[in-house]
């Protein structure tokens, strides 16, 4: 199934070097680390790995660690492991005012950065989610006549001004947009706004994840994954496991450091609750597990890209009941879950309808099973991103 580069550009003199920025996906390729991570990590996670089985490219993942930086090997992907240092990582307003310290940590940074590029030396970088790190991965890149990709991470990054990012440098992140060779959205509504707002067209590469290795599993439980971060709105789902308290419910979170006090609030409240059940830092091929034995997947985040969350339920044909996020409208047009409108009551009343009804719950879940196998199988998404990547990339290459 995937997509063999000679077919588009003529027999490569080499295979093409891409590599993976994913400062916190270190968690991912060493599971036993316990670090956080979210879903642009894993979705470059999934790529990172389909892309690497395939002789026609070499891969690798730059990510940043707090210890023990170095090289290692993962399954046929080179990782680069370098030390994160906090730079440019400003707490307070004090640190917007101080010019020196700001201006200092950034070209600290874009120098660190620059050296690291050329080390790893490339001929595609990758990046994913908003950031004044962007316009620095596009200039770094024009510099060294690398390619730069930027992959939508979440529709704040299109729809809020720039990406919700504050401070003088925000400047930086659109300049990204523009510089980089292409945007890659993950849903049309994104190709349209990146449109409107910049001019450009993106390229769409699906969501993708792989196939269920379980099959079968009874469904006994209303299923919440996702970070311990405010905008995820895991207290919602709380919310709702009080309100449907004859009903088995299963909170799966992972924490974020800067939320500590939100994820014992969590845990405080998920004590004295019997029908709740509350797992922190689960790996991820783990999670599948909780999908596998779902019956209905809660969805609370005021904001999402094209979550990864709705694909793992699809692919267990586990109907979805959002509160608010339905990309593409897919939950309403496709017929593979429901959305609450932004309302908690419509939201209970939804699970509680889907909870009570085998038949309806069955037909949404065949449903939704039948559509993300036939989109966003993860092997269709590195065909994708190998197509547009050998087509572009690899026809320069040829040249040179």
């Amino acid at each position: 199934m995937g997509f063999d580069a000679e077919q588009s550009s003529g027999k490569l003199s080499r295979p093409i070097k891409i590599c993976f920025i994913s400062p916190l996906g270190y968690g991912l390729y060493d599971q036993t680390a316990g670090l956080s991570f979210g879903g642009a990590e894993v979705q470059f996670f999934l790529l990172a790995k389909a892309l690497a089985s395939d002789p026609a490219y070499v891969i690798s993942v730059l990510t940043t660690v707090a210890h023990q930086p170095g090289v290692e090997t993962h399954g046929g992907l080179t990782l680069f492991k370098r030390l994160g240092q906090g730079r440019l990582d400003l707490k307070s307003g004090r640190d917007f005012l101080n010019p020196v310290r700001l201006v200092g940590g950034y070209i600290s940074a874009f120098w660190d950065m620059w050296q690291q590029f050329r080390r790893i030396d490339a001929d595609v970088y990758l990046h994913a989610g908003a950031g004044v790190e962007v316009g620095a991965y596009a200039l770094i890149c024009r510099l060294l006549r690398k390619r730069f990709l930027f992959f939508i991470a979440s529709s704040a990054d299109l729809w809020e001004p720039y990406g919700k990012i504050q401070g003088p440098l925000k400047w930086l992140f659109p300049l990204g947009i523009r510089l980089a060779e292409a945007v890659v959205c993950r849903s049309d509504e994104q190709r349209q706004r990146l449109s409107g707002k910049y001019g450009r067209e993106g390229v769409l590469i699906r969501t993708g994840h792989p196939r269920p290795t379980f099959h079968n599993e009874p469904k006994t439980s209303i299923l919440w994954v996702g970070r311990g971060v405010p905008l995820k709105q895991p207290e919602m789902f709380l919310d709702l496991a009080e309100r449907l308290s004859g009903h088995r419910c299963v909170m799966v979170v992972t924490a974020e450091v800067r939320q500590e006090s939100l994820l014992q609030h969590i845990r405080d409240r998920a004590q004295v609750m019997p029908n709740l059940e509350l797992h922190e830092q689960v790996p991820l091929h783990e999670i599948e597990q909780h999908f596998a034995r779902a019956r209905v997947f809660v969805n609370t985040s005021t904001y999402e890209g094209f979550p990864n969350t709705f694909v793992q339920a699809a692919m267990n044909g586990v109907p979805v009941v959002s509160w608010r996020v339905d990309p593409d409208r897919l939950l309403s047009q496709e017929v593979i879950g429901l959305c609450a409108g932004g309302s908690f009551d419509r939201l209970l009343g939804l699970v509680e309808e889907l909870c009570a009804s085998q038949e309806k719950r069955e037909m949404l879940g065949r449903r939704a099973q039948q559509y993300a196998y036939a989109h966003h199988d993860v092997h269709q998404s590195a065909a994708a991103l190998k197509a547009h990547i050998a087509s572009r990339i690899g026809q320069a290459l040829n040249r040179a």
